[in-house]
């Protein structure tokens, strides 16, 4: 089977891109499978299989269109398209893979970063004055540091500084900023590395914490007043947490589903929601040799779980059955 990445923006900063087509690409060639990356001016009809990048779905449809005995799918489609004319989508998570399920074939592939997979690269703990905090990720996430993460580092005071690397280094940040040193900082595929190696402890929030003053409460519904009431976005997933266990920095992060596949055990790392789990975590994480132990159980964990090349095979596997169908 042939396979063909359509992708007209080959900008390696774009995660989407650096992950589904170029890292993947990679790995399915490894594999012994006939791969290659091209764009929508690509003889399509030298391949069995053509897999389009994010932001390429119109080609995708197109492509159906004058090839109906090709194999299209897209990568990390919105779920607000429904009923498009594709074979199969490429998700990053299982939240994601639910909220397409009305399509037939959705495969998953998680957002495993080939550029930190050098095992050269992994932080040494050792005792520090003053715990560097880091967060990584799009600029919108730093709102949910509101109220709980918040109010959980102002409480470690002098003790911590947190580290914001994103991609627009000029954001507002409106809501969720606590009043604690802060250090911003563009992300650029040439430095982000020792960025985050300069980190002793990686946060992850993502969840909003919505405020409801009257829950309904019922026995028989099973509806109570200590339940959680959260909101997340159906593209979640575990990929900022990956980022921090290739490089060996223990994480905290929220009760989003896809973070429980490593992080479900307490030795490789912390699950906070309040005001006091993240508190406590960020307390205990100022021992250096916690936050060694920690960050090895996770990797050790991340390597067992997500081997880039059995997952890549296993997305090939899945393509081939519906080619052979």
């Amino acid at each position: 089977m042939k396979t063909l990445f359509v992708s007209n923006n080959q900008d390696i900063s774009l995660g989407s891109y650096r992950i589904w087509v170029r890292d993947l690409n990679l790995y399915f060639r490894e594999c012994g499978i006939d791969s290659t990356i091209g764009d929508r001016d690509s003889k399509i009809d030298e391949y069995d299989t053509i897999i389009c990048a994010k932001s390429d779905t119109y080609s995708a449809i197109r492509i159906k269109k004058d090839f109906p005995h090709k194999k299209v799918g897209v990568i990390n489609l919105s779920a607000d398209n429904k009923g498009l004319p594709i074979d199969f989508l490429i998700v990053g998570s299982l939240e994601e893979m639910d909220s397409l399920s009305h399509y037939e074939n959705v495969f998953l592939y998680p957002l495993i970063e080939r550029m930190y997979q050098n095992k050269m690269d992994y932080k040494m703990h050792s005792p520090t004055n003053k715990l560097r905090i880091g967060f990584h990720g799009h600029y919108p996430h730093l709102s949910k540091f509101e109220p709980h993460l918040k109010n959980a580092l102002e409480k470690m005071g002098d003790n911590i500084e947190l580290l914001v690397i994103t991609g627009n280094p000029n954001f507002k940040w409106k809501f969720g900023r606590p009043n604690i040193d802060i250090i911003v900082k563009p992300w650029n595929i040439n430095t982000i590395k020792d960025d985050l190696l300069s980190c002793d402890v990686g946060i992850v929030p993502n969840m909003t914490c919505l405020n409801v003053e009257k829950l309904p409460t019922s026995v028989d519904l099973g509806l109570y007043n200590t339940d959680y009431i959260a909101r997340f976005k159906n593209k979640s997933n575990a990929g900022r947490c990956f980022v921090f266990h290739q490089l060996g920095i223990p994480v905290i992060t929220d009760l989003t589903p896809s973070n429980f596949h490593i992080l479900g055990d307490p030795k490789n790392g912390f699950i906070a929601y309040n005001e006091n789990s993240w508190f406590k975590a960020l307390a205990k994480l100022q021992n250096h040799n916690l936050r060694r132990e920690i960050a090895d159980n996770a990797k050790k964990e991340f390597d067992r779980l997500y081997n880039p090349h059995d997952w890549a095979m296993r997305l090939y596997k899945n393509i081939l059955e519906i080619n052979n169908g």
